[in-house]
């Protein structure tokens, strides 16, 4: 559900959901796709090589994941931590975006450097590299992920706060307005434990 509010466009708690929620799910999932492929002269190597989001941006697959707790922590806490939850999510989101577009538009250096790791090598060889379809589909979901982070974020400044059921029961006041607690009304011979059960038959 979305309403305007002073003129934006703002995002319901289910539609906030899906625009960061889909997108950080995709992400996850591309990362075991291969991202760059490509080619080196080195004698110990031969062939393609292609290397995965997963390998080439490890910590854009966990920025996804934060992204979802985030989300969790924005959708059920109160106004203070919305507003922290709020500036985790939007910041993992661009971290994540950043991380998958240095392999977009680096793939040589991407293949290079996983062929360095896997010869154990300190200096990584020279190679010839490609971003894959998989590659720029991630970098895509990742805009889309940021995109979505911070519709969700500003929006949650005008979400309600949670239902009145999940809210701590006021103690009930005294005639003169002082709080009477359970132990008052045990005082008094008044069994507290009545007044939420059913009406006696």
């Amino acid at each position: 559900m979305t309403s305007r509010f002073s003129g934006q466009m703002v995002l319901g708690k289910r539609r906030s959901a899906l625009v960061v929620a889909l997108p950080a799910v995709a992400l996850i999932g591309l990362a075991t796709q291969p991202w760059a492929r490509g080619r080196t002269g080195d004698v110990l190597s031969a062939g393609a090589i292609d290397v995965t989001g997963g390998r080439a941006a490890p910590g854009a697959v966990g920025l996804a994941v934060i992204c979802v707790i985030s989300l969790l922590a924005l959708m059920s806490g109160g106004r203070v931590i919305r507003a922290v939850s709020g500036a985790v999510l939007v910041l993992s989101a661009a971290g994540a975006l950043v991380l998958v577009l240095r392999v977009a538009l680096r793939p040589a250096g991407v293949v290079a450097g996983a062929l360095s790791q896997e010869l154990a090598r300190t200096t990584a060889p020279d190679a010839t590299g490609a971003t894959t379809a998989w590659g720029w589909a991630a970098a895509v979901v990742g805009l889309l992920l940021l995109v979505g982070s911070l519709g969700a974020a500003r929006s949650s400044r005008h979400w309600a706060g949670l239902s009145a059921r999940y809210e701590r029961a006021k103690p009930a006041s005294g005639p003169r307005g002082e709080v009477r607690t359970a132990w008052d009304e045990l005082s008094d011979g008044a069994d507290p434990t009545l007044r939420d059960g059913p009406d006696p038959a």
